[in-house]
């Protein structure tokens, strides 16, 4: 772990961006100002991950969340007393933190962004990145209720599961295959999972049964 002292600073601006909490008790300062990735996932767990902070007070979750990939290079941040980190059962392999006030879900964490990008919702949080980055395709499709009419941007890439091939397919994505990658370079600053580390211990929202 670093030796630093992590200060927000309002007044310093560089080529940096910020993602916030809504009610602005939590704050993260990037290095990156523009993501490298953006998808469409209709997956089970964002869904429930997402109506989760919604019956908690946070903003109403879209039918298919947008997805936003960024670099895990943190300069400063604030509220960490605030930040609290959930997965939605034991054997959930992403993390997603969410203020515990608002609950705005500040970003998201999972083994395979290899500790070198996180991932955040848009419209789950305020930001200050550039979001004109169109998404690179539409995800674990096979999960979107089927009760509701799928609308997808016209010639997106659609991957309906994680099958063998079709993980091939997501991975030769540019884009996916530029930011699901092993750091080239350390990061400048403290990157998203070792915030993580100095939050109180991960709550799981549905554990398994014995």
């Amino acid at each position: 772990m670093r030796n630093a002292t992590y200060v927000y600073n309002p007044m310093k601006k560089e080529n940096t961006a910020e993602i916030a909490c809504k009610c602005t008790r939590c704050r993260i300062v990037l290095n990156c100002v523009t993501p490298s990735l953006s998808l469409l996932c209709t997956c089970e767990d964002c869904r429930n991950a997402l109506e989760w902070g919604f019956i908690n007070g946070g903003a109403a979750p879209n039918i298919i969340p947008e997805l936003f990939y960024v670099r895990s290079d943190i300069k400063t941040f604030q509220g960490l007393e605030f930040m609290k980190p959930i997965q939605i059962r034991d054997n959930a392999r992403s993390t997603r933190v969410y203020c515990i006030k608002c609950f705005s879900i500040l970003g998201v964490d999972h083994p395979g962004y290899k500790n070198n990008v996180f991932m955040f919702f848009k419209g789950h949080c305020s930001t200050t990145c550039d979001l004109s980055i169109k998404p690179s395709a539409a995800i674990h499709l096979k999960d979107f209720p089927g009760d509701r009419i799928l609308e997808l941007p016209k010639n997106i890439k659609q991957i309906w599961s994680f099958t063998s091939d079709e993980v091939i397919k997501f991975r030769s994505i540019p884009n996916v295959a530029k930011t699901l990658r092993d750091p080239i370079q350390p990061a400048e600053g403290i990157t998203f999972q070792e915030i993580i580390q100095r939050m109180p211990e991960i709550e799981v929202l549905k554990p398994a049964t014995k």
